[in-house]
């Protein structure tokens, strides 16, 4: 490649050389170059300059979308320039000291006691109540929606009270799949999802290995694999029905408001009540930086204002009034 090469042609070979992109990470990163494509055309690479960068994030505003959806496709197309940048395609990053959009914080949502309450009790009573262990290994075990539905019989441990998330290679029974940013961990198994878990090991039919997909669900996924039709999206999300059947259970429970990755949210912030150190959190969490870990620190102190109103006392800080 050489940086007479076109952007359409840059993107190819990217890809091709880098073929243990995720899914979801192509996805997006094909969807970033298709916009700057359209924006700026499909000009040679070498011609890919600071103000070319500039006037496409002003593309992306112009297209209405938010500052948050701009960021994201700024990072998606600088993965790829980096990448062209040492390859020896461009003298320097067009983005180097580049400026992102600001983008408001979003308040984290956590789910209260009684709110667990009452979707689990309005969780359909479906096969061993596989809707009740979603929720809990959700809200007990900070499990994301991917890692619930490839949880496989194997990375429970019954005994001594784990959950083991990690990645598998794939075999005849279990499709390729790996946690977000490659981690590893281990995450408490509670006393009342493991009962659920007891009651489910005892009905999963044999040559079933997932926990938490119904028999009809895997064995479809299955006959879609062997006939070459099941993508890499279907197995990160198996249950593609799953955001839509967690919103029909919040409207039972008469939640307005939530979604299932605010589960996890929820177990997040109450290791960290629990007086877990953020450190201990972030890898129970399976966050690749501290960071993300101390934005549910802030957010799991609710009192923060009140505490500060407390701080402040006249005589604790010598300004009492003076006295004749």
């Amino acid at each position: 490649m050489s940086q007479t090469c076109k952007l359409s042609n840059v993107l190819e070979e990217y890809i091709r050389k880098n073929q243990r992109l995720k899914w979801n990470t192509l996805y997006l990163t094909k969807g970033t170059w298709a916009k700057l494509i359209k924006a700026k055309g499909d000009m040679v690479i070498g011609d890919f300059t600071s103000n070319i960068a500039e006037d496409f994030q002003a593309s992306l505003f112009d297209e209405g979308l938010k500052p948050g959806a701009v960021k994201s496709y700024i990072k998606m197309t600088m993965c790829v320039t980096s990448w062209a940048q040492r390859r020896g395609c461009l003298d320097h990053n067009p983005f180097e000291g580049f400026k992102f959009p600001r983008v408001p914080q979003k308040e984290i949502r956590v789910f209260t006691e009684a709110e667990l309450t009452a979707m689990i009790e309005a969780a359909p009573n479906d096969f061993c109540d596989m809707w009740q262990a979603r929720i809990i290994a959700a809200a007990s075990a900070g499990l994301r929606r991917s890692e619930a539905l490839n949880l496989k019989v194997s990375n429970v441990d019954l005994d001594r009270g784990e959950i083991r998330i990690q990645a598998n290679k794939g075999s005849n029974e279990v499709w390729p799949y790996c946690p977000k940013d490659y981690e590893s961990r281990r995450v408490p198994l509670t006393e009342q999802l493991s009962q659920l878990f007891v009651r489910i090991l005892s009905e999963l039919p044999p040559g079933q290995p997932y926990w938490l997909l119904t028999e009809k669900r895997y064995w479809h996924l299955q006959q879609l694999r062997k006939k070459g039709k099941m993508s890499p999206r279907m197995m990160v999300n198996p249950d593609d029905t799953c955001s839509r059947r967690f919103k029909k259970i919040l409207r039972n429970a008469q939640i307005s408001d939530g979604s299932y990755h605010d589960l996890r949210s929820t177990a997040i912030t109450r290791w960290l009540l629990a007086g877990l150190a953020p450190q201990e959190v972030q890898k129970l969490a399976g966050h690749s930086d501290i960071e993300t870990t101390m934005t549910y620190y802030a957010a799991c102190r609710p009192d923060i204002v009140d505490r500060a109103r407390q701080a402040w006392s006249i005589g604790a800080t010598g300004l009492e009034p003076a006295t004749s």
